[in-house]
């Protein structure tokens, strides 16, 4: 007689097909590869959507859209008080009886809460971000990073278990909110290897796309430019990076990849190319592999922010050299020096890393190698995802516990 499946509701605040940033990547892989002693009921919303196929099925997978609505236009606030998503939760906990609640982002949680106490099963909150810490960085509010923290606190104290994304973040959830190391796993984000891999065939297609010579240089930034610590990065590249490259390498080219450029209008600049959003399927060309291929070096030049650090993870798979402030890479297993180059703050020093690389194509190709071999070593999403099945396992024979 084979096991009984163990079913987990997971609650989602954006669309996932395709993925267009950290969050919606690790979401779309933790469904992708979910232990096979699961059965996944995924509720999705509009938000962020680009309009795609759903590209993943397998028996023990059932996934449901919210309803749209005017709530819509809050993003992932929205959460914490559009009814529509509150009652399609409620719906499908009541409808499938599951065992464990999955949080994905912070603003789920107070949905997952409500079905925790109505049901009685325990709640796995994911953590993208320490949102309270990621805004604080961007210097935001007093009152918006109090409520933030507040929130967070109540997400930390009642969830069961919590899943972070990096010790860095997990150290920060201790230090801020008390929470014992016990109660934290991490489960790093990652990328894929066979998706994200130097494709010459896909260079060539990008760079004649954008009319470039096989002798230009190509500079690549890539994040969602619409959040703040990804607007600073573009507009330092813009007003520092770019006229000091340009003054030593006139024939150069930089990429800036990610959609909603539009707060970054004033940045355009001659031999600066916004892309829009650029998909990373795998029948999609050119796609982002394609882009990061086409690229001699990407740019991280981060002075806040927190979480996935993705845009990393998929140039070193396509093998690409990488130039980030440590901000930027924090979390991450790569080595100074070895795998990444890295600066402590968004300064000359950084530019001057860059130069030096530019110079230098047997560093870059060294450089680059060594990232995609960390890479191979370190950060596999089979891997990663599978610790998921101990997290369901001690919450199954540990019931709900918090409070």
């Amino acid at each position: 007689m084979s096991a009984k499946l163990r079913k987990v509701l997971m609650l989602v605040p954006c669309d996932v097909f395709p993925p267009v940033d950290g969050n919606s990547m690790n979401i779309y892989n933790i469904i992708k590869y979910v232990p096979e002693s699961s059965r996944l009921f995924v509720l999705l919303s509009r938000v962020f959507s680009q309009g795609g196929e759903i590209d993943l099925s397998h028996r023990n997978l059932d996934i449901s859209y919210c309803p749209e609505s005017h709530f819509d236009r809050f993003k992932y606030k929205s959460f914490l008080f559009n009814p529509y998503y509150y009652r399609a939760a409620y719906e499908l906990m009541n409808k499938t009886r599951v065992d464990i609640i999955q949080c994905q982002v912070l603003f789920t949680c107070l949905a997952g809460y409500l079905l925790k106490r109505r049901f009685g099963k325990p709640m796995v909150l994911v953590q993208e971000n320490v949102e309270y810490l990621k805004y604080k960085r961007f210097g935001s509010s007093a009152l918006l990073t109090y409520s933030l923290r507040r929130l967070e606190g109540f997400g930390c104290r009642v969830a069961d278990k919590i899943v972070a994304v990096s010790e860095a973040d997990k150290r920060f959830m201790r230090e801020i909110y008390g929470v014992p190391d016990e109660k934290i796993e991490v489960v790093h984000h990652c990328a894929d290897p066979e998706l994200f891999r130097y494709n010459e065939e896909g260079r060539r297609v990008v760079r004649e796309r954008h009319r470039l010579s096989p002798g230009e240089s190509v500079l690549t930034f890539v994040g969602k430019l619409d959040t703040i610590p990804n607007a600073k990065a573009v507009r330092y590249i813009a007003e520092h990076i770019y006229p000091a490259v340009l003054a030593e390498h006139p024939r150069t080219t930089f990429f800036i990849i990610g959609q909603n450029r539009e707060p970054l209008l004033d940045c355009g600049r001659e031999r600066m190319i916004f892309t829009g959003f650029v998909s990373t399927g795998k029948d999609v060309h050119p796609n982002m592999a394609d882009y990061l291929s086409a690229s001699d070096i990407v740019l991280i030049p981060l002075d806040s922010g927190s979480g996935t650090r993705l845009k990393i993870l998929e140039a070193a798979a396509c093998s690409r050299p990488i130039v980030s402030t440590e901000i930027g890479a924090e979390g991450l297993e790569f080595t100074d020096g070895q795998e990444i180059l890295l600066t402590k703050d968004v300064d000359e020093g950084f530019i001057q890393l860059v130069l030096g690389l530019m110079q230098d194509r047997a560093w870059r190709e060294s450089l680059g190698e060594r990232a995609r071999q960390k890479l191979l070593a370190r950060y596999s999403w089979e891997g990663e995802v599978a610790k998921f099945e101990r997290i369901y396992q001690e919450l199954d024979h540990g019931g709900n516990q918090a409070v």
